[in-house]
């Protein structure tokens, strides 16, 4: 994200911390486990906020380490976690040890950077062989796009600039460096509502749904 974000954009409720964004996050601890990527594994959670994921994750027994471009989200997110926030614009380059990252989580982040593609080189170049990205994204092709029109949530938030596919998304990956990418689409329940309240109520059905093309959103698994 841009440094010059003002703050009241964190008091979204995409950065509180209601019960069902907790499952969320335990779904994606099951996923990073189930590529064995277990506790004590070092992870760079790139686009930390306000440090709502890099917390669980440490809370699972991850060593973390935060980036996230807002000084004020980023100060938000060391009052939580105990491991290193950096403040630094993921549009350029991070001066940190290749290969010293198990994982790299991107959680609704990659639509937010004018040069993704300097991001996801390093994810690539920070992780050790056979480390695992794990990358969510809105979908181009979601079902909801043509339903909802301009409430579709990628259209609610003016600082979103790239809409991807998984056509498009693939090859930024692989252009990135990654050997292996794997793609579905996911419909989040633990997270509806955030941007269109009127669909906070489908929360209840407290599930992560995967599906071949038409889901909501992007999952990408990369081995590097």
């Amino acid at each position: 994200m841009h440094q010059l974000i003002d703050e009241s954009y964190f008091e979204r409720e995409t950065f509180q911390l209601h019960p069902a964004k907790g499952h969320y996050f335990d779904y994606v601890l099951r996923l990073l486990r189930a590529e064995s990527i277990v506790p004590p594994a070092h992870l760079l959670d790139i686009g930390a906020g306000v440090g709502l994921f890099s917390e669980a994750a440490e809370g699972a027994g991850y060593r973390v380490t935060g980036v996230e471009a807002s000084s004020h989200a980023a100060a938000l997110a060391r009052a939580r976690v105990r491991g290193p926030i950096l403040c630094h614009d993921a549009n350029s380059r991070l001066d940190l040890p290749e290969r010293s990252f198990d994982a790299v989580t991107m959680l609704d982040v990659i639509e937010h950077l004018r040069d993704f593609t300097t991001t996801l080189g390093d994810a690539s170049r920070l992780l050790r062989t056979d480390g695992k990205l794990i990358l969510i994204t809105l979908n181009a092709h979601s079902v909801l796009r043509p339903l909802l029109g301009r409430d579709w949530s990628w259209y609610r938030d003016p600082t979103h600039v790239h809409l991807f596919s998984a056509r498009t998304l693939r090859a930024a990956v692989l252009g990135a460096g990654f050997g292996k990418v794997r793609i579905t689409t996911i419909f989040n329940f633990h997270s509806a509502g955030e941007s269109s309240p009127p669909f906070r109520p489908l929360r209840r059905l407290g599930r992560v749904l995967r599906f071949p093309w038409v889901g909501d959103s992007l999952l990408v698994v990369a081995t590097r």
